[in-house]
């Protein structure tokens, strides 16, 4: 697993410090939702769970945002004018009484990703930049299970696109980054009316940690600019399969560079003694 102390933004270390790929082969899953059925896309849309490869992964299993970095929001003045904003369905649910906004907080934007109500979203206006680290409530572990450990969703199917790379507890970047292509989205079977946008489809993408080129991480930068055509999403994680106990043996990158260390001066320390 490989972060860098150096990628601090990914607008300046495309194409240099990060490696990018498109998500050529996007793997589909079906989310399984519960509808507001008088108000079917303007209500909130709550995900109980979702199936993939025949696995039903249940809500119990999700791994939601619970901390947000802004490292770059384009700021609003008025009308079209900034780039990510908080969302939700006309008759949607507010989190935590939270109401959107144009101008988001952190905080306000953890709000409307860290919870399974697909109706509570980002939006981003076409021509914004936004970065922002999302950070999960735990660490998300690689597993043998053979599913994706990050599921998005994007209002708006084959709208737009959204850069990721994986980041540590401390903010480091991975040395990976993927292009979700908005050709490669799978119809998720729903759709949403906001605030900000009369009804339209949901579109999804799922992500494994291999394909970021990590075996955990804490979190993720999500990246767009005017090329990207203002995505519209949420995400949520999937918890590892890993025991508890498994997990808790299981250090961070930097602890393991850090025994790395220790155990290498130990060797020679051993070597000079003799």
């Amino acid at each position: 697993m490989k972060f860098s102390k150096l990628a601090t933004s990914i607008g300046l270390t495309v194409g240099s410090v990060l490696f990018v790929a498109n998500s050529a082969q996007a793997a589909g899953f079906k989310s399984n939702v519960t509808l507001d059925q008088n108000n079917l896309a303007t209500g909130d849309v709550i995900l109980n769970s979702i199936e993939q490869n025949g696995t039903i992964i249940d809500k119990n299993e999700f791994n939601y945002v619970d901390r947000v970095v802004i490292q770059h929001n384009d700021q609003w003045t008025e009308g079209n004018t900034g780039a990510a904003s908080t969302d939700r369905g006309d008759n949607a649910s507010n989190p935590l009484g939270i109401s959107e906004t144009e101008d988001p907080t952190a905080n306000e934007i953890a709000a409307f990703l860290g919870n399974n109500n697909l109706n509570n979203i980002i939006d981003t206006e076409d021509d914004g930049k936004f970065e922002l680290d999302l950070f999960f409530d735990s660490v998300i572990q690689e597993d043998n299970l053979g599913l994706d450990s990050l599921f998005f969703w994007e209002r708006g199917t084959k709208n737009s696109d959204l850069l990721v790379t994986a980041i540590d507890a401390s903010g480091n970047l991975g040395t990976k980054a993927i292009r979700l292509d908005r050709a490669n989205q799978v119809d998720a079977g729903f759709n949403i009316n906001t605030t900000e946008v009369g009804q339209q489809d949901v579109g999804s993408w799922g992500l494994s940690l291999e394909k970021l080129g990590v075996t955990s991480l804490s979190g993720i930068r999500v990246y767009a600019d005017a090329g990207f055509k203002g995505p519209d999403f949420k995400v949520i994680a999937r918890s590892s399969s890993t025991p508890d106990f498994a997990k808790a043996s299981v250090p961070e990158p930097g602890t393991i560079i850090g025994l790395g260390s220790v155990a290498a001066l130990a060797f020679f320390r051993r070597r000079k003694s003799k």
